[in-house]
């Protein structure tokens, strides 16, 4: 019916035959008598004429059951739309319908000479003016108050199931309006927290999470589609005759922690993923970056419905920890997403697992470079390696950590890297040089201790810098030459600071060998080659995170490529369409095909061999598989 509908539907008097005078001995040409003649079959014309017939029953019969399969077929779920059935509330009252806010008014600033000092955002390199009370506008959810705020979030995400792709995108325009109007506010909070230079402010914190929020926007229908093809497979099923396919399902509420030395970065691009999926977050930002989680807190209040996304822990006073286990105590939580240390993420691992919460962990680690002897230029490399060493003060978990350059040009390299150095910060220590070291107070009087450490060192020689001011939480950019990597002060663990220690190697695979032993699955590893085998080599012989040929960091800031670790730098990953995935799951769906026993009795679609009692059932079946070749 399907190849030779055209000229059935043209064919003059198929219906009327029947219902018309009587048929001529020799009727008109039907379809039939041309396709029999086609094909040169001869035959008598009262046969010919007695076929045709027949044949304009058939199809006549063919076309109804068309028309009734169409009008009757059973109806599958996978293509109704999907409705948020919302069951009505125990106390009948009306559910509050969010609006958008107007935009947000950052409160005046106040010099520290002015009468009035006090105010949330003023600040400067020293730690006198910490609120730790917040502003009395700003209602702190502390330790006490976390169980309650999920409970209520946890209750909205049951009874909806997940946020609705109108919602979501309607949520991500208030996202992109949050980071574009407050632009100045961010940077300036990362100023009074980390001293950062107002460019690297903008272009991490402002410019690549409004990048990630208009992907989404742009996407945000395309990656949530109503259902997706089931995998490939075989037709010799035991589940056939069937439909299958898969559905998005988001995990729920998310629990997002950000840390401290990108809080608007770490923070709103997982918040990005997780509602573009559609889970509500809970936020709980580092008060080591006090100013700007205070930030963070008062925006998302102002631009975003609490039902999906808030804010909690932020301005509260303590060192975090409390807050810290508040929120890893409550099993409402569908997933966590960290970022963070190692040592941190063991913790939160550890607590996850308690729930059975699936979690995403972005750690760091020591990042290796390996600059060969074919590199080709010298003074490029050493640049990079010194740019990214130096970015946000050294304390970004994708920086490069420590140098393995070949021998050869150890000398060269190690000179260049001074040179840019000298190039980049003649002085380190005035405003909008470079950051200032973030964190706790423990950990800068730590790492000014370490530095007097590497001083007094024989495992390594400081090339330029190597000073630290703790009162004014500065450190000199650093360039180390190790002499003994496992003495060597410098690569106990991940600096995450402005040093950048250099070793020399005899080969490529020298190299290779120390990174797989000393320092396994980094976050991520940088190569510096002209040679597309030396590439290959160290591609196919090395595990990390991620790699950046000729260059680094770049990688980590692509949205087309998915972010995240291996092993001791974490799982999971996010960005873009991976940061998504992070958030949901594909859940299976098969619909078993029942119409079919109109027509088998139940042989196909309802087989007996299935039920018990078995009998001989399992030869029968051996034995038809053979038949089929299937086993």
């Amino acid at each position: 019916v399907f190849i030779f509908w055209p000229k059935i539907i043209k064919m003059d008097g198929l219906f009327s035959r029947f219902t018309s005078a009587p048929m001529a001995s020799k009727p008109p040409p039907l379809f039939f008598n041309a396709f029999l003649r086609s094909v040169k079959v001869v035959l008598p014309d009262g046969m010919l004429a007695s076929s045709s017939v027949a044949a304009s029953v058939f199809s006549s019969f063919l076309f109804a059951m068309m028309i009734f399969v169409f009008i009757f077929w059973p109806k599958s779920a996978k293509r109704l739309p999907r409705k948020f059935l919302v069951p009505a509330s125990a106390s009948n009252e009306t559910e509050r319908k969010w609006r958008p806010k107007p935009r947000f008014v950052k409160p005046k600033k106040f010099s520290k000479e002015s009468k009035e000092f006090g105010e949330e955002y003023a600040g400067d390199f020293s730690s006198d003016s910490d609120d730790e009370e917040g502003d009395e506008k700003r209602i702190v959810v502390g330790p006490k108050e976390i169980p309650a705020v999920v409970k209520e979030m946890k209750e909205k995400v049951k009874r909806n199931a997940n946020v609705p792709i109108e919602k979501r995108i309607e949520q991500l325009t208030q996202l992109k309006r949050l980071v574009k109007e407050n632009e100045e506010a961010i940077c300036d909070a990362l100023y009074y927290d980390m001293g950062r230079p107002r460019l690297e402010a903008f272009i991490y914190d402002v410019f690549i999470p409004l990048r990630s929020i208009e992907q989404s926007l742009k996407h945000c229908r395309r990656w949530n589609p109503k259902y997706k093809k089931a995998n490939e497979h075989s037709l010799a099923q035991i589940s056939q005759p069937s439909t299958q396919w898969l559905e998005p399902q988001p995990f729920g509420l998310a629990l997002v922690i950000a840390p401290w030395n990108f809080p608007f970065l770490l923070a709103l691009g997982p918040v990005v993923s997780a509602i573009t999926a559609g889970c509500s977050v809970v936020v709980r930002p580092s008060n080591d970056a006090k100013y700007s989680a205070k930030l963070l807190h008062d925006l998302i209040a102002q631009y975003m419905d609490p039902d999906v996304c808030r804010v909690v822990g932020a301005g509260h006073p303590g060192d975090g920890i409390d807050t810290m286990n508040a929120v890893l105590d409550q099993k409402e939580f569908d997933v966590v997403f960290f970022t963070g240390s190692s040592r941190v993420g063991r913790i939160v691992a550890k607590k996850c697992a308690e729930h059975l919460t699936p979690c995403v962990l972005e750690l760091g680690g020591k990042n290796p470079v390996i600059v060969s002897e074919d590199c080709g230029n010298v003074d490029l490399a050493a640049k990079q390696c010194v740019w990214g060493r130096m970015l946000n003060c050294g304390q970004q978990c994708v920086s490069p950590d420590y140098v393995l350059v070949h021998e050869s040009i150890e000398k060269e390299f190690t000179e260049k890297c001074e040179k840019w150095v000298k190039t980049f910060f003649p002085r380190y220590d005035v405003p909008e040089a470079m950051g200032r070291l973030g964190g706790p107070e423990a950990r800068i009087a730590m790492m000014a201790k370490e530095a007097e450490e590497m001083k007094n060192s024989k495992a390594e020689n400081i090339i330029c810098g190597g000073k630290v001011i703790e009162v004014l939480k500065m450190a000199e950019p650093t360039i180390v030459k190790v002499l003994d990597a496992d003495k060597a002060v410098c690569m106990r663990k991940e600096a995450f600071a402005p040093i950048l220690s250099i070793l020399a190697v005899k080969s490529t695979e020298e190299a290779i060998e120390f990174i797989n032993d000393k320092y396994p699955n980094p976050l991520s590893l940088y190569i510096f080659s002209k040679s597309a085998k030396t590439q290959r080599l160290i591609l196919d012989n090395t595990k990390s995170g991620g790699v950046c040929i000729n260059s680094v960091i770049y990688q980590a800031g692509h949205e087309g490529l998915p972010f995240g670790g291996v092993g001791e730098s974490g799982y999971g990953s996010h960005h873009g369409l991976a940061g998504v995935e992070s958030f949901r799951r594909w859940k299976p769906v098969l619909q078993k095909t029942r119409w079919l026993s109109w027509f088998d009795f139940g042989l196909v679609s309802d087989s007996n061999i299935v039920y018990p009692p078995y009998g001989m059932k399992l030869h029968l079946v051996k034995s038809l598989l053979r038949l089929a070749r299937l086993f």
